[in-house]
Parts: structure tokens; sequence; C-alpha cells
């Protein structure tokens, strides 16, 4: 006998055996069957004895297994939560930059802030002020986004985001601001954000030994109090741009007629209904230059303020 017909016989013998096990089920359960109540159990000795022990060791194991489990999941659970939440968060910082890039699903923030979040310009087109003029287009220096979070705190960033800034070209991208990007979204390009921020003594190094008022004034305060500044055209330094008011004619003197908390709120900048000054009401728009200007650096933006 070949190979092939020794394979076909085998094949036939199983299934042969298959059926006929399958037909002896069938005819068992054909057979009349004695109700439960009277089908014989085991007897009292069989019960309280072997079956019993049995049981109750199988119930001793599966406790010993609980029990040591329990302490093991407690040692283990904080770790594996932290490791659930840093793989979450990193998800989220991806997101953030394919949103923060040019990809397809991407916002193309950095066309303005620049590849790196280090700044940029945006292009946008002015109206005219009077019925005379004509719109022109401009290149508008858009700020430095990675140390964002060192002028701004969190919260006040994902406003920024969400509700953009007007009289700026920021565009509103959150759903609450009129824009196209969910809660989710936001946060995860302040994620992002976060992930590229410079340290305070890296961004301090930016204008290191600068001790010019007027200099670091124009470097970081004008582009909110001085009109035209962003697009080159400037008009009288701290009289009031599109999105900070005038700190001409006095303003700040007597606003902080103490010198050490003017000092104090630009170091700090303002918070949402805090109160500032004398009768100065916070809109959390005002950053705070503490972690990125020295004391004596912020001291002098403040003495050049007071002259204007």
């Amino acid at each position: 006998m070949n190979l092939e017909a020794a394979f076909i016989t085998f094949n036939i013998v199983v299934i042969a055996a298959i059926v006929a096990s399958a037909a002896v089920v069938l005819r068992r359960r054909r057979m009349p069957k004695a109700p439960s109540n009277l089908s014989p159990y085991y007897n009292d000795e069989t019960l309280e004895g072997p079956r019993l022990e049995r049981v109750l060791g199988w119930a001793v194991i599966f406790s010993l297994v609980v029990a040591a489990s329990l302490p093991l999941y407690w040692l283990f659970e904080p770790n594996r939560q932290e490791s659930m939440a840093n793989a979450l968060h990193d998800d989220s910082i991806a997101r953030g930059e394919e949103l923060f890039g040019d990809g397809p699903h991407g916002l193309n923030c950095q066309r303005c802030h620049g590849a790196d979040g280090g700044g940029g310009a945006a292009t946008p087109i002015l109206q005219p002020e009077s019925p005379t003029g004509a719109p022109r287009r401009v290149q508008w220096q858009a700020p430095s986004l990675n140390d964002v979070l060192l002028r701004f705190p969190r919260e006040q960033v994902i406003e920024i985001i969400t509700y953009g800034r007007a009289g700026t070209p920021m565009p509103a991208w959150g759903v609450a601001g009129g824009g196209s990007k969910n809660v989710q979204s936001v946060e995860d390009i302040v994620n992002y954000l976060e992930s590229i921020q410079l340290s305070s003594k890296e961004a301090r190094k930016e204008q290191a030994g600068e001790t010019d008022g007027a200099t670091l004034f124009n470097a970081n305060c004008a582009r909110c109090h001085t009109k035209g500044w962003s697009y080159g055209s400037p008009g009288e330094p701290g009289g009031g741009g599109g999105f900070a008011p005038s700190l001409r004619g006095g303003v700040v003197s007597r606003r902080f007629p103490d010198i050490a908390k003017h000092v104090d709120f630009v170091m700090k900048g303002s918070f949402f209904q805090k109160p500032y000054g004398i009768g100065g009401i916070g809109s959390g728009r005002m950053p705070g230059f503490g972690n990125i200007l020295t004391q004596e650096q912020i001291e002098a933006i403040v003495a050049y303020e007071r002259t204007l």
C-alpha cells in the first residue's frame, strides 16, 4: 500500500469514528433520563469528606493567589498609570506638532512663527485708515512661541489660540472663537509648544547684557504698545497699538505711584479680573517678562516708560 492509499484509509477510519461517536451521543440523548430530583447523588460521607476538602483546598489556593496579586498590583499600578499618562501626552505632542506644521492636517503655524517656533513674519493686507487710502500688504513680525509659556500662563496661551488676537493677523483657531479646532486640538498645540520651550536661562541669553530701557522696550513691549511697530511703520513710542493702551502722558505713573509695584507688574504680567496698580483690572493679555529678562532690565524698561 502506497503512502497516498494509507492516508486515504486513515482519513476514512477517522471519519467513521467521528460518525460512530456522534451516533452514540445522539442515541444517549434520546434515551429517557431520570429527573434531577430523583437522580442519586453523593452521600454525606463523600460530600463532607473528600469533596468538601477538595473544594476548600481550591478556595485556599485562589485566596493565596488573590492575596499575592493585590500587593503586586499595588506596587505596579502607579507606574502603569504614569506610563500610560506619558504615552498619551507624547501622542498629544505628536498631534500638536502635526497641527503646527504645514502637512495635510496642519494649521501652518510655522509659516508665521518659524519652523522652530523662534518667530517669523506674516503677510497680511492692512485696510486703509482713511477713505482715500488703499489696502497694502505688509510684513508683520510674528512673535516667538518657543518662549511663550515663559511669558504667559498655560491658560492664557490656550485662550490666545482659541480666540486669536484682535488687531493682529493671529486668527481664532478654537471652535469657541469661531475656528475649526476643538478643545483637544488646542490642548495638543499647547502641549507641543510646551515641548519646544526654551529654559529661562536660554531665553535670557538673547538679550543678555542689554541695559538700555528704550531698546528693551522696543524689543519686548512695543509690539503691543506702539502702533505700527509690528509692520515697520512705528508711531509714537508707547503711544498705544491695536492690542494695548497708550503709556504716554504720565499714565503709568498715575497707575503705579509706587515704582516697585510697576516693576512687579511688568515682571509678572496681568491676570484675568485681578486688580493691579490703582484702578486697574487685569485682562490676562499683558505678559510677564520675569522669566526672560533680569530684574535690572525690567527696572530699565519701567524707568523708560515713566518718561513717556
